[in-house]
């Protein structure tokens, strides 16, 4: 579409210099410049190639852009299906890319370095090229709610915690609330990487010269689905800007009911369509993707890193010789002493296990729902709450991870010294009994929602026969049915943290779309 008027060769995007450049001869063309010289109209359609996947239906639209080679969405390395000449009628405003497609790969690639267990595949095949630049459409809206509501607060002094409510008056206006309006970008991500209210005030009337050398999705979502998001969204800013004032350092208030009784005071209106420029990667992963996606404005970076097992297991086995050669060289074990904390290190392996079930359960419900579903807009603010601490993680991806194996080993140290202070074997038998009946009450309930792995039935049942010989000694205090035991309750732990590594790794992968399956709208 842009012809350099020097060479004749394509000029693209130049994000550095804001402006269009040609990639033989250098010469640059501002946004204003290149719109008079094609005699373009603002608002008018224009012609974009549409590819489309042959293999999930996802559809991309490209102006001066080769035909691509891979799907973003799917992560399957197909040659894309174009067909040209469609019809594009662009939105009234557009943001363009601010940051470049190299400082993109950086930042994933520092995301990498905070964990020497991630996938290799990772930092093996993902690089720069991976990333591909897309504009994604986003509906806005402007919002208020004027009203009164009741929050609940609580402060603690001393040892006595207070509980009390307190009337808040709302009259607040927002414009600029964002929602991404295509099907393509799931919702979850979107919001993980949603706008900021500096990065609007670089929002441009649209040209089609911000898309040249790169690809755009386009809004097929309709505008009025997501009204109850903006108010609820409104409320959220409201309470936001209000609560502040009301409270210091010491008291926390809950906005639960407060939302409900706002959402009839609130009201939201559609103001047009923008589109946000985002850095977008996919990569297969056995029957599911994988995706890194940045805001190409702020920087805020979403992405799905899976540990590689075997080099965890490398990790884990270095972590044990230590240990080992500590507590040989300081502490004089017996049997009972060994077998309690293998023991509590199977309760605390189930407790993982099964947050980590949990959390892939309500992520193959998202899964399953149609979407197009109704919004369910009333806890909405759990869920913003739990994507920012899921984010904030991401930071950190690795460095909470060996904290935590320190943290672990230094505790069995410390209970591995207090045990060995203990002479009176009753003690022991009255705690394997005690932690016996704390692994039944975790495991019973999934029993009755899913097949137990059979890494949990052998340490439950190598936990039940510890405390029958301990209670019973029927082997006459004899030391080798006891380490026995604690032998395969430590082998049941490995079976279930293999078995929560693998839950963990699935639970960062998404399910393969389909686009042609469903007409967009999706769960919050």
């Amino acid at each position: 579409m842009y012809s350099c008027p020097g060479c004749g060769s394509q000029m693209l995007f130049d994000i550095v210099g804001q402006q269009l450049k040609c990639g033989r001869c250098d010469r640059t063309m501002s946004i204003e410049e290149a719109d008079e010289k094609e005699a373009r109209q603002a608002g008018s359609s224009f012609a974009v190639d549409v590819l489309t996947c042959p293999t999930c239906g996802a559809e991309i639209r490209a102006v001066n852009t080769a035909a691509a080679s891979f799907c973003s969405y799917c992560g399957s390395s197909v040659m894309l299906e174009k067909q040209e000449g469609e019809e594009f009628v662009p939105p009234e405003t557009v943001i363009p890319f601010q940051i470049t497609r190299e400082q993109c790969f950086e930042k994933f690639r520092s995301m990498l370095k905070g964990s020497f267990c991630a996938d290799h595949r990772l930092k093996k095949n993902i690089t720069a090229d991976s990333f591909r630049g897309i504009y994604v459409p986003y509906h806005t809206y402007a919002g208020s709610v004027e009203g009164s509501a009741t929050v609940e607060g609580s402060e603690t002094k001393g040892d006595t915690t207070y509980y009390y409510k307190t009337q808040i008056d709302l009259d607040h206006h927002y414009t600029g609330i964002m929602h991404d309006a295509s099907r393509e970008m799931p919702d979850n991500i979107s919001e993980a990487i949603s706008i900021s209210k500096d990065a609007r005030d670089l929002v441009r009337p649209f040209s089609p010269a911000y898309l040249s050398g790169f690809y755009a999705d386009v809004s097929d979502t309709d505008p009025e689905y997501y009204i109850p998001y903006a108010r609820s969204e409104t409320i959220r800013k409201g309470l936001e800007d209000t609560l502040p004032a009301l409270k210091d350092d010491s008291c926390s208030y809950s906005t639960a009911a407060a939302e409900k009784a706002l959402m009839p005071k609130a009201q939201a209106e559609y103001t047009g369509d923008t589109m946000i420029p985002v850095w977008f990667m996919s990569m297969k992963s056995g029957k599911r993707v994988l995706y890194a996606v940045q805001n190409a404005v702020t920087g805020e970076m979403w992405a799905d890193i899976p540990m590689d097992i075997s080099r965890f297991a490398l990790v884990t086995l270095a972590i044990a010789a230590v240990l080992f050669f500590v507590f040989n060289s300081f502490l004089t074990l017996r049997p009972e002493m060994v077998m309690l904390p293998a023991m509590l290190l199977a309760i605390f392996a189930q407790i993982a296990v099964n947050g980590r079930r949990t959390k892939m359960q309500e992520k193959e419900m998202a899964e399953a729902v149609v979407r197009g579903e109704t919004v369910d807009v009333s806890d909405r603010m759990t869920k913003m709450k739990r994507l920012e601490k899921r984010v904030s993680r991401q930071k950190n991806h690795g460095i909470f991870r060996y904290l935590g194996a320190l943290g672990a080993g230094a505790g069995s140290v410390l209970a591995l010294n207090i045990l060995s202070s203990i002479d009176n074997i009753k003690y022991f038998r009255y705690g394997a009994l005690i932690l016996t009946v704390v692994m039944a009450m975790l495991i019973i309930p999934w029993e009755k929602k899913a097949k137990l792995p059979v890494g949990c039935i052998v340490t439950f049942i190598a936990m039940v026969a510890g405390t029958l010989i301990m209670l019973l000694d029927p082997f006459h205090s004899a030391n080798t049915p006891v380490y026995i035991v604690t032998l395969v309750i430590v082998a049941g732990v490995v079976w279930e943290c293999l078995s929560l590594l693998k839950l963990y790794n699935k639970s960062c992968s998404n399910a393969l779309p389909q686009f042609e399956s469903h007409t967009g709208g999706e769960l919050l």
